[in-house]
């Protein structure tokens, strides 16, 4: 009788570990090559800028349009800058879910506000007070919209740790 000692039989094994995915931490860009994304940058800072003077000096004689013109430019930027954060945060990642939804809050708050003083100064412009009072509804019936798809029906698709099935680990399955 013949015995092979290094007989190998086919054994289930895993599938190799897949490589971490390439994640930036808060403040830290991954190294990008090149001159073009921060000339880019550079060159949109700019026209951004200038158009913001231009728009001030444009209404530098009403106070009231003055105002909506300064607190529309910092919301926007407020709002880039909370998306940008937000966009950093892993979605996998347990540690910073509650950093994630404190950021996801923010960003509903500050578009809250834009939305509501874009529409204030929309219904300021309206001959009738039917128009006025219909932009000021729609308004808000947009932003109850978003906010019942964004926050109500956010968790809707996700399973939770009690509703995933039980999974045997790899050395279960030997």
């Amino acid at each position: 009788m013949e015995t092979e000692t290094a007989m190998s039989f086919p054994v289930a094994r895993d599938p190799p570990p897949r490589p971490a995915p390439q994640t930036a931490q808060l403040g830290q860009a991954p190294e990008q090559h090149g001159w073009g994304r921060w000339a880019f940058l550079v060159v949109v800072s700019l026209v951004l800028t200038g158009k913001f003077a231009w728009d001030v000096y444009q209404v530098r004689h009403s106070p009231r349009s003055l105002a909506f013109v300064i607190v529309t430019y910092d919301l926007v930027a407020v709002l880039c800058c909370c998306l940008v954060k937000q966009s950093l945060l892993r979605r996998d990642d347990r540690a910073v879910a509650p950093e994630r939804r404190r950021v996801g809050i923010v960003v509903w708050v500050v578009s809250v506000a834009l939305a509501i003083i874009i529409a204030a100064r929309v219904a300021l412009v309206m001959p009738y007070l039917a128009l006025k009072i219909a932009v000021l509804v729609i308004t808000g019936v947009g932003i109850g919209l978003a906010f019942c798809f964004s926050f109500t029906r956010a968790d809707a698709g996700r399973q939770t740790d009690e509703q995933v099935p039980h999974q045997m680990s790899p050395e279960q399955r030997v």
